[in-house]
């Protein structure tokens, strides 16, 4: 864990959130809202190779009382690199405790932590050990400095660099709904979307009948590579395919049944061509929740 004044070639999918009302210095924490408009967190600008996002107003004074996150994601294969400009000022701190930078290495803000950042010295370069990163900028309700700005490019996963020049992943993309359906990965070699020697990144989208919501339930699941996200997993999206949206993802032994709060269900399927052997089967299940009547 590092803390103190020293010491992210296929376009990456990436949201900001704008949380209002931070904590400020001795008060209790006010009600949070993702309704702002994401300039709110800055300016983000992006391209097939990375992008650049900065703090709000940048270089100018960050505004008191913000919370933003950001979630970078590469393609499968690919880890990403972030580089801080040297014009760099957040209010220091003891531990970073006020007004810092968080970076952690997955898609989550329970991922392991690289770093917390504030003071006058832009952190070093960051390299994730996957796909993601998880980045929240914090702002307390006194003393705003410059800020930073970000540049992050993706660059290939060390641990497939054995495999030499990779080939293009194949479309693989399936549409279903109703009030129920069967949803699996022998799907892919029935209907001709990838070869039994290519490395597939499917998702199937699955669409409720109106005001409706989904129960996934899994009958078979296997991956051949256990453990082992970066060859193999099954993730479940509720509402987009966004890493935002990321309800649950399996790459072990076990799969859990898994509840959507929304009636657009994403299943994303990943296996190298050392994992084709990877499989899995899912019921899913249309339902409306029942209103209760409290009315005497």
């Amino acid at each position: 864990m590092i803390y103190g004044r020293s010491l992210f070639h296929i376009v990456a999918s990436l949201i900001i959130f704008h949380l209002s009302g931070a904590t400020k210095k001795g008060t209790e924490k006010q009600t949070t809202s993702e309704t702002q408009k994401s300039v709110q967190c800055g300016t983000w600008t992006k391209h097939a190779e990375g992008g650049i996002f900065t703090s709000p107003n940048y270089p100018s004074k960050y505004p008191p009382d913000r919370e933003c996150i950001y979630i970078i994601e590469a393609a499968p294969r690919q880890c990403i690199e972030l580089y801080f400009d040297e014009k760099y000022s957040i209010e220091p701190s003891w531990e970073c405790k006020f007004d810092h930078i968080e970076v952690r290495d997955g898609p989550f803000g329970f991922s392991p932590i690289i770093g917390r950042f504030c003071g006058q010295q832009n952190p070093p370069v960051i390299k994730s050990s996957g796909r993601f990163l998880w980045i929240k900028f914090f702002a307390d309700g006194e003393l705003e400095s410059m800020g930073f700005s970000a540049r992050y490019n993706f660059t290939p996963d060390p641990d497939f660099k054995d495999l030499g020049v990779l080939k293009p992943l194949p479309a693989c993309e399936f549409e279903m709904g109703g009030p129920e359906g069967i949803v699996e990965s022998v799907q892919i070699m029935k209907e001709g979307k990838a070869s039994a020697s290519e490395a597939v990144d499917c998702k199937w989208y699955i669409r409720a009948p109106p005001r409706s919501k989904i129960y996934l339930r899994f009958l078979d699941y296997e991956m051949q590579n256990s453990n082992e996200c970066k060859r193999n997993f099954v993730a479940v999206y509720d509402g987009s395919s966004s890493v935002g949206d990321l309800k649950a993802k399996f790459c072990s032994t076990v799969a859990n049944d898994v509840m959507l709060r929304t009636g657009l269900g994403v299943i994303r399927m990943w296996a190298d061509e050392g994992s084709r052997n990877s499989r899995f089967q899912m019921l899913f299940t249309s339902f409306q929740e029942q209103i209760r009547d409290l009315s005497p």
